[in-house]
């Protein structure tokens, strides 16, 4: 997976999160049959009918934290280039959050949330499993993965509650994408 198919899927499920799980247009078709090929379909059902179920709260809530899980990752090998920047802003840009929330994450940028704190706006289990997923397809758009990207990506399914097996699946699944 290229690095910019790796942005366009977190850009296209932080969009279609601010819908309800609502897709609009190709670009996130496109993000639904990746997600689709990364969770399976029984899961990216559970997702979308979750999502659909919940107050306007919760699902801020669970947006914000996969934007931050975003910026965690791209903080991984603690080097954020400037289109890691470019990439995380306009993230942001399509959350269609309020400005204050927006303000935050944009803050965040510069100062991570850690995994434990992501992980408490972040709960839903399907979603913490595709944005683990996106975040090692992101970490991996280099054809590289440093040992800093592998220990946050292990910290996050640990504070995930994901296993390692679970983990490795995901893995897989990405390098099959």
């Amino acid at each position: 997976m290229t690095n910019a198919n790796a942005v366009a899927a977190m850009v296209t499920w932080v969009g279609a999160l601010c819908r309800g799980g609502l897709l609009m247009g190709r670009a996130e078709e496109e993000g639904a049959e990746l997600a689709l090929r990364l969770l399976g379909e029984e899961a990216l059902v559970g997702l979308r009918e979750w999502f659909a179920a919940q107050p306007a709260a919760i699902t801020l809530r669970e947006r914000r934290g996969a934007i931050h899980a975003c910026i965690w990752i791209a903080h991984a090998d603690r080097d954020v280039a400037e289109e890691e920047v470019a990439m995380l802003q306009s993230i942001v840009a399509a959350s269609d959050l309020a400005p204050d929330a927006q303000d935050e994450l944009l803050a965040a940028i510069d100062a991570p949330l850690d995994a434990e704190a992501i992980a408490r706006e972040l709960t839903q289990p399907g979603l913490r499993e595709l944005v683990l997923a996106l975040a090692m397809a992101l970490a991996q758009s280099d054809h590289r993965l440093d040992p800093e990207e592998q220990s946050a990506l292990d910290a996050l399914a640990g504070a995930f509650g994901i296993s390692a097996d679970r983990a490795a699946t995901l893995r897989a699944r990405v390098a099959d994408v």
